[in-house]
C-alpha cells in the first residue's frame, strides 16, 4: 500500500508535465502531506478519466506515469510488466524452458549464434549460422529478438518447430524441438592458462553461481592449480547473497564482506566460515568498465582484505541496492532502490552519476544516528574531505568516488579501423558460416592446433571487399574528404560561380586521388593485421565446428589484461610488492588504517 502510493505520488509530477498542466509555481511548492498528495493525484486521474476531450486508456495513463519514475528517482528503479518480471526471474534463477540456442539478428535475419552443448537444439544438429525463417510455420521476418525468444521458450516438454535456412542447403530444413530445462551457467569457461595458474570466467551472479564456481575450483585444483585468476570483466552483477557466498570462498571467517545502508535498512555481512581456497593462494581479479554491482562487491572485498590483486580498468560503479516488490496478482512488480553498498573498510561502490545524488546527505544522516544528534552530524559535514581516503587491511591507500580502481591499470591497445569494422559487422562469423560446408566436406580436422592457411585468409579478404555493406562503411578520413568536397561546392556556389562545380576544377582530380589512396589504405590494413584476422577466422571456426570452450581458450591467448595477470602471478616478488603497503610507510599505514577503518565501520 505504502509503496504503491509512493510511486503514484512521485509519478504525479511527471503525469502533470505530460498533460501540460504543471506550472512553475507548482514546481517550487514545498511537498505537502503524503495522503493529501495521493488524494490530489487521484482527483487528477478522476477528472482526466471523466472530462478529457478524448477517451483515455487508464492503463496507458498509469504506465506513462510509472515509466517516468527513473527520471525522478534513479536509473535503476523501474516498474516491471509481467513479461519483464518473468525475464528478470529467469536471469536470476539461471534456468528456463527452451530449446538451447543463442540467437541474434544478423542482417535483420534471426540467426543462431551458437547451440548450447547438451541441449535439444544441439542434439538435433542445429548449427551456428543457421537462419531461422519460420517458428511454428509463421514467418520470422520483422520479428523482434524479444518476441522470437518468447516464442522459442515455453513449458518443458512442449514442442516448437523451426524452419532453418542453412548455407549450402537449397531448401528449408524443419526441426521439431522438444523444450527442456535450459541452465545458463554462471561460469561459461574455466581452465588452466599455465601449468599452475587456473582461470575462471564468472559471467553473472544467479542462483547457480556458487555451485558453478565451486565446481570450477575443484576441477582446477585437481589439474594442479596453485594460483588463480578470477575474471569478472563485463559481469553486470546479480544476486547479493551469491556475491557474499563467492567472497566467502576466499576470505577468512569473520571478515566483513559488504554492508548496506538505506532509509529502512542497515546490514553488515561477514564471512560465516573459512574459505575453501587456501588463504595463501596468490590470486588476481580482472575487472573493467562493464563489471558492476555484485562483481564490484566481490572484487572490492578481496581488494580491501588484500586477498587479491585487482587488474584491468576501473569498474562501472553501480553500488545501489534494489529490492523487488510485487504490486499485484497479475505479475507487475516494482524494482526499488533501497540502499547503498559499502566495502569492508568504508568505501561506497556507487558513482554519483550512476545513482542517487544525495549520497553524502545519507552518510551525514547515519553519522547523526550513530552519535549524539546534531553535534555528530556537524562533525560529519566538516570531515567530508576525508571520506575519499581509505586503507586496505595491509595499509594500502585507496580512494573513494565509486567503482573499483584496479591496483594495476591495463589500457588495451587500440583496434585498427578495418578490424573494428570486421568485428562490429560480424564478418568473421558470416565467413565461418559460409566456408564451413566446404571444410566439412574436405575433412579438415578442426582443433586448437589447426592453423589458418593463407588461402583461407585471402578468401576472407575477398569476402569482405565484395560485401556491399562492409564497403559502405567509411573511415573518418574518407568521411572528411566527402565533407571537404561538399564544402568546396557550397563555397563555389556561394561565390556566384553556380555554372561551375568541383568536377570542372583541378581539385576534383586531387580529391579523387585522395579517395583512391584511402581505399587502398583500407586494403593495406588487411595485410598489416593478417595475424589478428587469421585468429578471428580460427576463433569463429572453432566455435562453429568444435565448441565454445576450445574457442575461448584460444581467444584468451590474445588477451592483454590476462597476460598482465599471468605476469604478476608468475613473479611472486612482483605480486607481493604490488599487494603490500609501501615498505617505509607500512607500519604507520597499518596503524592509520586500523584507526580510520574502525571509525568508518
Amino acid at each position: 500500500m505504502t509503496i504503491t502510493s509512493s510511486i503514484l505520488r512521485k509519478a504525479f509530477v511527471l503525469t502533470l508535465a505530460t498533460l501540460g498542466i504543471a506550472s512553475a509555481a507548482e514546481k517550487s511548492t514545498p511537498p505537502g502531506d503524503f495522503y493529501d498528495e495521493v488524494s490530489r493525484l487521484n482527483k487528477v486521474f478522476s477528472e482526466v478519466n471523466r472530462k478529457y476531450v478524448e477517451d483515455v486508456n487508464p492503463t496507458e495513463l498509469t504506465d506513462a506515469a510509472l515509466n517516468g519514475i527513473r527520471n525522478i528517482l534513479d536509473p535503476h528503479t523501474a516498474v516491471f510488466t509481467p513479461k519483464d518480471y518473468e525475464g528478470l526471474k529467469v536471469s536470476m534463477e539461471g534456468k528456463f524452458g527452451g530449446v538451447g540456442i543463442t540467437i541474434s539478428l544478423r542482417d535483420n535475419i534471426l540467426t543462431v549464434i551458437s547451440p548450447l552443448s547438451g541441449t535439444p537444439a544441439f542434439r538435433l544438429g542445429i548449427r551456428a549460422g543457421d537462419r531461422i525463417r519460420k517458428i511454428d510455420g509463421k514467418d520470422t521476418k520483422g520479428l523482434t529478438l524479444d518476441d522470437a525468444v518468447s516464442k522459442l521458450r515455453g513449458k518443458i516438454g512442449t514442442d516448437v518447430t523451426v524452419s532453418i535456412e542453412r548455407e549450402g542447403v537449397p531448401e528449408l530444413m524443419d526441426f521439431t524441438i522438444t523444450r527442456a530445462e535450459i541452465v545458463v551457467h554462471a561460469v561459461p569457461y574455466y581452465g588452466m592458462v599455465t601449468n599452475d595458474i587456473g582461470y575462471i570466467k564468472l559471467a553473472t551472479f544467479s542462483d547457480k553461481t556458487l555451485s558453478d564456481v565451486e565446481n570450477a575450483l575443484k576441477n582446477l585444483q585437481k589439474q594442479g592449480m596453485k594460483k588463480l585468476i578470477l575474471d569478472m570483466r563485463y559481469n553486470p552483477g546479480g544476486l547479493l547473497n551469491q556475491a557474499i557466498e563467492i567472497s566467502e570462498l576466499f576470505l577468512k571467517r569473520g571478515n566483513v564482506i559488504v554492508s548496506t545502508k538505506g532509509r529502512t535498512q542497515k546490514t553488515e555481512s561477514h564471512a560465516r566460515k573459512d574459505g575453501i581456497v587456501n588463504p595463501d593462494m596468490p590470486m588476481v581479479v580482472l575487472v573493467n568498465q562493464g563489471s558492476a554491482s555484485a562483481a564490484e562487491i566481490v572484487s572490492g572485498a578481496l581488494q580491501d582484505w588484500d586477498r587479491a590483486l585487482i587488474i584491468g580498468k576501473t569498474s562501472f560503479g553501480k553500488g545501489s541496492v534494489q529490492t523487488i516488490f510485487p504490486l499485484d496478482n497479475q505479475g507487475n512488480a516494482l524494482k526499488l532502490t533501497t540502499a547503498f553498498y559499502y566495502l569492508p573498510f568504508g568505501r561506497c561502490i556507487n558513482k554519483p552519476e550512476n545513482g542517487i545524488k544525495g549520497l553524502k546527505i545519507m552518510e551525514e544522516e547515519y553519522a547523526a544516528e550513530d552519535g549524539e544528534g546534531e553535534a555528530k552530524a556537524d562533525t560529519a559535514k566538516k570531515d567530508t574531505a576525508k571520506v575519499d581516503t581509505f586503507y586496505t587491511h595491509n595499509g594500502r591507500m585507496m580512494f573513494g568516488g565509486g567503482g573499483i580502481t584496479p591496483d594495476v591499470d591495463v589500457e588495451l591497445s587500440p583496434m585498427p579501423w578495418v578490424v573494428q569494422v570486421q568485428e562490429r559487422m560480424a564478418m568473421y562469423f558470416k565467413f565461418a558460416v559460409k566456408v564451413r560446408p566446404g571444410l566439412d566436406k574436405s575433412g579438415v580436422k578442426m582443433d586448437a592446433s589447426w592453423e589458418v592457411p593463407d588461402s583461407l585468409y585471402t578468401q576472407f579478404k575477398d569476402f569482405c571487399l565484395k560485401d556491399t555493406n562492409f564497403m559502405k562503411v567509411k573511415s573518418n578520413a574518407l568521411v572528411g574528404v566527402d565533407q571537404l568536397e561538399k564544402s568546396i561546392i557550397q563555397e563555389q556556389n556561394y561565390m556566384g560561380d553556380s555554372s561551375k562545380t568541383i568536377t570542372d576544377s583541378t581539385l576534383a582530380a586531387r580529391l579523387s586521388d585522395m579517395k583512391n589512396a584511402l581505399e587502398e589504405r583500407r586494403k593495406a590494413q588487411f595485410d598489416e593485421n593478417k595475424d589478428y584476422i587469421k585468429d578471428g577466422i580460427k576463433r569463429e571456426l572453432l566455435t562453429a565446428m568444435v565448441n565454445d570452450s576450445v574457442s575461448t581458450a584460444f581467444s584468451l591467448k590474445r588477451d592483454e589484461q590476462l597476460k598482465e595477470a599471468i605476469k604478476y602471478l608468475s613473479d611472486m616478488k612482483l605480486f607481493k610488492q604490488a599487494i603490500s603497503a609501501p615498505a617505509k610507510a607500512s607500519a604507520k599505514n597499518e596503524k592509520s588504517a586500523a584507526k580510520d577503518n574502525k571509525k568508518k565501520k
